[in-house]
């Protein structure tokens, strides 16, 4: 086991935990160790033991030991060895004692940001008297920060909007600074950056940018509108797909979506320009300042009413012997997939026959109706690949009609259905359950409205 690739992996400069006695030197992070002691010039290898039974014998005078404890007292004994490993009794051992450090706190997550703030907290340690939190920009370089902790928490203030952050937290036990964690990242605000320009080949200039979008952004597909200062020859976009329906490059206007679930956790989009020299020194400055960006535009007119599909069911019934259920039960499987593709399938070729892009997330309700011999609607015992929601107060609800969405987790999937069971004196005959989904309109945005609140 090469202990040193375990030690550099928790984000040490230096081995943390440095001691030495004598004729023996320890270096100790969290759960390993580095020995190295004076040579013995009688022995021709070394058995090295350690207190929690672990040992080796080495031909030379260093070695390693992995798997151990966070903040724990060990004792080495180094002893003389002949050349098949046997102790040589007349030459007195090497003893020594060294502490672990403490281990990195865990489950390091980013609670709030602002514009100039961060917030973080991690679980405690109990063996942890303290914490020591260090703030770097993205060129490594210390920043001085107001930082504020809690038991295991730290809140971050005075930091520039649009930027990234590394935030190291160290704990402190009784054997002093501990092995250090670190998270990546940024404070909110929206906005534009210049990352360079360069010049290329045949008259033919290129730049960089990337757009940064609010963090937190509504449900649904999120728009935005880019204006450079001129028409360019070319664009290129990363994690947002252009919108050639409303974009303008003549005018030098571009429309982007994040309508895909990957798309909507990118609040960092990156932008390529092309352009020629004249329309950098003769006509036009391409810099930040002179690109205006609109943030969760809208660009299409809000639906009045809800565009409903029928979508196929296959309905298998059963007779429920446990009790469990009122009456008899079911099964209802809700084949999405025989109306749009299934995202999670292969995209170069059609589901089941279509080609149709399933509705984004956030846009679609998925309606159950139990069917004029149920008039007193299902009892759902499970359900999966969506979420029931609950239709009191909704605009034009039915009360035979159950409604469900899916959430950002489910919406790649198009398996989904429910088990049910019913009450035979109001629900005689299930044969006329059906689904549709409806996309858009009133209804579908209280359900999202009422889901956000």
């Amino acid at each position: 086991m090469n202990i040193f690739a375990i030690i550099s992996s928790l984000f040490l400069v230096a081995l943390i935990g440095s001691a030495s006695a004598g004729n023996v030197q320890a270096s100790a992070t969290s759960n390993a160790v580095a020995l190295k002691w004076k040579e013995i010039p009688e022995a021709e290898k070394y058995y090295v033991l350690l207190s929690d039974d672990q040992n080796q014998v080495v031909d030379r005078n260093e070695t390693q030991f992995g798997t151990l404890l966070p903040n724990t007292l060990y004792q080495v004994i180094i002893s003389a060895a002949d050349v098949n490993g046997t102790i040589m009794a007349n030459i007195a051992p090497l003893e020594y004692q060294f502490r672990t450090v403490a281990a990195p706190v865990s489950n390091l997550q980013v609670m709030d940001v602002t514009e100039s703030s961060i917030q973080l907290t991690w679980d405690m340690d109990n063996e942890t008297d303290s914490y020591e939190v260090m703030v770097k920009n993205e060129t490594d370089s210390v920043i001085s920060a107001s930082v504020t902790l809690g038991d295991h928490s730290a809140s971050i203030s005075g930091l520039q909007g649009m930027q990234f952050y590394k935030i190291y937290v160290t704990p402190v036990g009784s054997s002093g600074l501990g092995d250090t964690a670190m998270i990546r990242t940024r404070t909110d605000g929206s906005g534009i950056k210049i990352n360079g320009v360069w010049q290329g080949s045949q008259g033919v200039f290129g730049g960089s940018a990337t757009i940064f979008r609010p963090i937190s952004i509504p449900t649904g597909p999120y728009a935005m509108k880019i204006h450079l200062p001129c028409p360019v020859l070319a664009v290129k976009f990363w994690n947002a797909k252009l919108d050639k329906k409303n974009s303008v490059p003549s005018d030098a206007t571009y429309v982007l979506r994040q309508s895909k679930l990957w798309q909507r956790r990118k609040a960092e989009i990156g932008m390529n320009f092309y352009f020629t020299q004249e329309n950098e020194t003769t006509t036009c400055t391409i810099s930040g300042e002179d690109i205006n960006v609109e943030f969760g535009v809208s660009m299409e007119a809000a639906r009045t009413t809800s565009t409903n599909t029928a979508v196929p069911v296959i309905i298998n019934e059963w007779l429920d012997t446990t009790e469990i259920l009122v009456g008899s039960g079911g099964m209802v499987s809700i084949l999405v997939s025989e109306i749009y593709n299934d995202t999670n399938a292969d995209m170069t070729k059609p589901t089941n026959g279509t080609w149709n892009a399933k509705p984004d997330y956030g846009t679609y309700v998925i309606a159950v109706d139990s069917g004029a011999g149920c008039t007193g609607g299902l009892l759902f015992a499970d359900v999966w690949g969506m979420t029931r929601k609950s239709s009191e107060g909704m605009p034009g609800a039915l009360p035979s009609t159950a409604y469900f969405v899916q959430d950002e987790m489910q919406w790649p999937s198009n398996e989904m259905g429910f088990l049910y069971g019913y009450n035979p004196e109001v629900c005689e005959d299930r044969s006329g359950i059906t689904a549709q989904i409806m996309v858009g309109g009133p209804f579908v945005d209280a359900v999202f409205a009422a889901e956000d609140a």
